[in-house]
């Protein structure tokens, strides 16, 4: 007598019928290995692929749930899009010869890989009008590799050396479990004590919550703390953080008041930064960003927004909605905006009715593939290259985002504009094929020794610099704030705006709300 399967089951997943494939998974920052299961070019099964790490979360395990939408679309009609927003540009630039304060296209982006980073950053050295925002509210530091992603020191090697672990506003078991299952094998080991300033976490083995408020830092530094002798007494300490703390206005200074406490030294640099989504650290990688702003809802013309849900990222969502109460209304903003959607799916056009004939007057939508429909490339928060092949065809009238980017800097080539003398005498790279624009991508991020067709795929992890200690430099004065840092609330299934397929999937966020109703009694 054979087992006693579900008749559904068996006509679904026949393992004989699919066809493995490699991935990553992009709902953290670490980007693990995949091993996918592909049929009729859809996934159905997704597992582990690495085996220093054979440990995957419901969230990687589902994340593709929220790629595929079967539902009718209309075509896409490219040549008349770039020929209107051409013209529009064309037009913008005369009126802002004219004119004391310009308006300007404001491209607003998360998650993109490098080569599409790269395509924009031409794009923008090319035309005057664009600006380039970020859509997280953080502006962190990024002058060293050490001050944005995780250093060496969080590997097993010299993990195993470390006897002090300090935590501070971050969860390692929601944002990168990977660095969490390293933080549970060294203190399954022993001799290592894990201290947290944030919220009470459970992170599977024992921590020691010092408190929820920033000034612990301060008190840490003058020796007045009751853990001062656990850090004196420390060997290796690590210190690790996330990009939420850069939201602050004093956190710039935590590193420096740390090295009052004899955790960092020359000799020894502990401190590591974990980032929410695989793309951060390319962004912070190619320059320094600003967010989006009240100043950028002023004078503009349009806003163009990438791999960017408005329902899900609060920033966001919370200047749409002031805008929409009148609060940046002045006599020279324009009456005629545009709206375009550079996404999968149409997310944000519920978003765009609620400011039709108010805010903006047109909106476009143009659908950019899956994530497994494309060669792309990205830096993990380690520093490791982490790159994906097409494995998919799902979407039949969708274009990449970096064909797409590219088209619109082919397009503003074409065009003449008053106020970009300066920068129409740039030298820039422009080339059709993306396997040679990979090469010009692995120029701008990392120091080769010869500019090869290899050079690119040959480049496994980026050289780390770290901030010399001969630097004499006076820092600017900075107010400390007793306040709280942000409070973690345990919702491991929905990303809230980390990752793009989280909030999509429609298994994670029935997941999400029977967690929450369970475990707490204020949603």
């Amino acid at each position: 007598m054979g087992a006693l399967t579900l008749k559904q089951f068996s006509d679904e997943l026949r393992e004989w019928e699919f066809i493995e494939g490699e991935g990553i998974d992009p709902t953290d920052s670490f980007g693990v290995s995949l091993r996918l299961s592909i049929r009729e070019n859809q996934i159905f099964l997704a597992e582990p692929n690495d085996p220093s790490t054979p440990w995957l979360t419901d969230k990687g395990r589902l994340f593709f749930d929220g790629m595929f939408d079967k539902s009718s679309s209309n075509q896409t009609n490219w040549e008349s899009f770039f020929l209107d927003i051409s013209e529009l540009m064309y037009f913008i630039d005369h009126l802002n010869l004219h004119k004391r304060n310009a308006y300007s296209f404001i491209f607003a982006f998360e998650n993109l890989s490098l080569e599409t980073l790269n395509m924009l950053y031409l794009l923008k050295q090319n035309c005057s009008l664009i600006e380039l925002r970020k859509v997280e509210s953080y502006k962190g530091l990024n002058d060293f590799e050490a001050q944005y992603q995780l250093s060496s020191s969080t590997d097993k090697p010299k993990l195993h050396m470390s006897t002090l672990g300090i935590l501070i506003n971050t969860n390692p078991r929601y944002e990168g479990y990977v660095l969490n299952l390293n933080l549970r094998q060294r203190f399954l080991k022993g001799n290592f004590k894990l201290l947290n300033i944030g919220s009470m976490l459970d992170l599977t083995f024992p921590i020691y919550n010092l408190g929820s408020n920033f000034t612990i830092l301060k008190s840490l530094a003058e020796g007045v703390h009751l853990s001062c002798q656990d850090v004196k007494n420390a060997e290796f300490p690590v210190i690790i953080t996330n990009t939420e703390l850069f939201k602050r206005n004093d956190a710039k200074i935590f590193t420096e008041v740390l090295k009052y406490t004899s955790v960092l030294d020359t000799a020894w640099n502990g401190v590591n930064v974990l980032n929410h989504n695989i793309g951060s650290v390319g962004i912070q990688s190619l320059n320094k960003f600003l967010p989006l702003s009240t100043e950028d809802f002023i004078n503009f013309f349009g806003l163009y927004y990438i791999n960017v849900s408005l329902n899900s990222t609060a920033n966001i969502k919370k200047l749409v909605e002031l805008h929409l109460l009148d609060i940046f209304k002045s006599n020279s903003t324009l009456s005629n905006k545009i709206f375009v959607d550079q996404n999968t799916n149409s997310l944000n056009e519920l978003v765009y009715g609620k400011g039709q004939h108010k805010l903006f007057n047109n909106y476009f939508h143009l659908p950019t593939s899956l994530f497994l429909e494309d060669n792309e490339t990205y830096i993990n928060t380690q520093g490791s290259i982490k790159r994906t092949t097409k494995l998919i065809n799902f979407k039949k009238d969708s274009k990449t985002n970096w064909q797409i980017t590219r088209k619109f800097y082919a397009n503003t080539k074409s065009v003449l504009f008053f106020n970009n003398t300066r920068d129409n005498s740039l030298i820039n790279f422009d080339c059709v094929n993306s396997f040679n624009f990979k090469n010009y991508v692995n120029f701008q991020f990392y120091a080769v020794q010869t500019l090869t067709s290899l050079s690119f795929y040959l480049t496994k992890r980026n050289l780390p610099l770290l901030k010399p200690s001969n630097m004499n430099i006076k820092p600017t004065r900075t107010k400390v704030l007793n306040t709280k840092v942000k409070g973690w609330l345990d919702d491991f299934f929905n990303g809230n705006g980390k990752d793009s397929f989280s909030y999509n999937s429609s298994v994670l966020v029935n997941c999400s709300k029977i967690m929450r109703s369970s475990t707490s009694n204020f949603f």
